[in-house]
């Protein structure tokens, strides 16, 4: 059986601000005033910048991959954008 390695960063937001973001490979670098971003705060982050992570970021509820999915012009959605819990 072989493992597949999936390659992630950490995503932290500050405690006391919200709108303080850093992206860390180790968790003890980030300190007492950060907290490994929720699903929420990276869709928030999106919402506020415009911007989305392009690689697998370790969140609090897992690894997530922003995901995006066109519908044809049949459907009520046009499309949908998103961050994903992949493991």
């Amino acid at each position: 059986m072989t493992t597949q390695t999936i390659e992630v960063k950490k995503v932290f937001v500050s405690v006391d601000n919200a709108a303080q973001w850093i992206v860390l490979e180790e968790e003890i670098q980030a300190g007492f005033n950060y907290k490994l971003a929720s699903i929420e705060d990276l869709h928030d982050y999106v919402a506020a910048t415009g911007e989305y992570f392009t690689y697998n970021v370790e969140t609090a509820a897992g690894v997530a991959k922003w995901y995006t999915e066109e519908f044809s012009e049949e459907s009520p959605l046009d499309y949908i954008c998103e961050y994903r819990v992949i493991n």
